[in-house]
């Protein structure tokens, strides 16, 4: 081991040399695995539109800007795998040079090391939160218009008439108030095109329809809207039409009143630029203060939102998983081999990213199917690879932990005698 990383005897403490020495290595390949998984997934984003930019009316240009505007969500996806794979790889070259085996002797218990770890994970935590949080939304938000553009067809609309929403509303003079709201187009500047809205009351009856040709979200929390036609509609009795064959009781009826038009109206609604961004983006791939707000806005609207918090529940939980990936790779620096060691090591590391993955996803489509609770779908994964990290690394950190399995056998060999 050299000379420029010392190690006190049986410290608590672990040296700031030494923690340097490991943050460097660490984030060295962390980054390298992570810049090659990012880039072979671009790669087969690209070949996977292979097809369908061939034909009439596409761009390339414009999907390759939508795919490296999609980079930061591919970060964020496999930041997990990466650090799993890149702590293998640096633990692994430290204990190949014997330096893990005289830090050992120097007095670094299992015990120091995982806190080690722990904090160098801290780390990538942060990092990954920054591109999950801020960044991906942000690049997903401009990726959708430019994927539209690069396939040569409208994906702001998901029928001919556009999208539509259910918004509730209530106050003191109308009481509550559902509206059924359309637009065709939701702009990068937050502005929705060609609204119009059908209000009616606690009786679903309708009271008023509206027709904007433009809508600007001001961010004191009202609709801006432009160029307006208003219809309102109130009861009005016809005698000519009676409840029943035995009741004279006139028939009440929905009279409408002239169209009025405004060059301007304000509109109070519970819709704002963060909850449509949910319409154009995946879940996946929004924030978990966008997911928060946007299930809070389909419950508050008697809507289904078990994907949303599915979503939300596994943004809470992915911090964790970067942890119990990182601790995993512990107990590979003690395993020591001949030759091939750091092949089969890091072999081993991608097929338990792999698993993970599969795992993270079959208990997402389970809480879809038996419906369980998002957080215990989302945590479960994490919770089983806490439990083989562990149990792992104190199988690693026994003086002979090869021997067991032979002291196992020789016992159920004399109990079978």
């Amino acid at each position: 081991m050299s000379d420029r990383i010392p190690v006190r005897p049986h410290a608590d403490k672990v040296p700031a040399r030494l923690l340097r020495y490991f943050r460097v290595e660490l984030y060295k390949a962390i980054s390298f695995v992570l810049t090659a998984f990012v880039g072979l997934f671009a790669f087969f984003d690209m070949v996977g539109e292979l097809d369908r930019l061939s034909s009439p009316g596409t761009s390339w240009f414009y999907f390759f800007v939508s795919v490296l505007l999609g980079l930061p969500a591919r970060i964020y996806e496999i930041a997990p795998i990466a650090a799993l794979i890149g702590s293998i790889y640096a633990l692994v070259q430290i204990a190949a040079s014997s330096e893990f085996t005289a830090m050992r002797a120097a007095g670094l218990s299992t015990v120091s090391m995982l806190k080690l770890l722990m904090r160098i994970g801290l780390g990538v935590v942060i990092i990954t939160l920054f591109f999950g949080e801020i960044v991906t939304p942000v690049a997903e938000r401009l990726a959708v218009p430019m994927r539209a553009k690069a396939l040569g067809y409208d994906v702001d609309k998901d029928f001919k008439s556009g999208y539509w929403l259910r918004d509730t509303y209530q106050n003191d003079k109308d009481g509550s108030r559902v509206r059924y709201v359309n637009f065709s187009e939701f702009t990068n500047e937050g502005e929705l095109s060609k609204l119009e809205y059908y209000e009616f009351d606690e009786q679903a009856r309708i009271r008023k329809w509206v027709r904007a040709d433009s809508a600007d979200y001001n961010p004191q929390g009202f609709w801006t809207l432009k160029d307006v036609k208003i219809q309102t509609y109130f009861d009005g009795n016809n005698p000519t039409i009676p409840t029943s064959q035995s009741s004279s009781t006139p028939a009440i009826t929905i009279q409408a009143s002239p169209i009025q038009t405004l060059p301007s109206m304000r509109w109070d609604s519970n819709l704002n630029p963060v909850l449509l961004t949910g319409l154009f983006v995946e879940p996946d791939r929004m924030s978990a203060w966008q997911l928060y707000n946007y299930s809070r806005f389909l419950k508050s609207n008697l809507q289904n939102a078990d994907n949303i918090d599915l979503a939300f529940a596994k943004k809470v939980m992915y911090p964790f998983a970067v942890l119990i990936m990182m601790m995993i790779s512990l107990p590979f620096a003690y395993l020591h081999f001949r030759s091939g060691g750091v092949s089969v090591k890091v072999f081993a590391g991608i097929m338990i990213g792999v698993a993970f993955h599969l795992v993270n996803n079959l208990f997402s489509h389970l809480s879809m199917v038996a419906k369980l609770p998002p957080f215990l779908s989302a945590s479960v994964p994490s919770v089983i690879g806490f439990v083989v990290g562990m149990g792992a690394l104190w199988w690693v950190s026994q003086p002979a932990p090869w021997r067991m399995i032979d002291r196992i056998r020789s016992s159920l060999r004399r109990s079978r005698a």
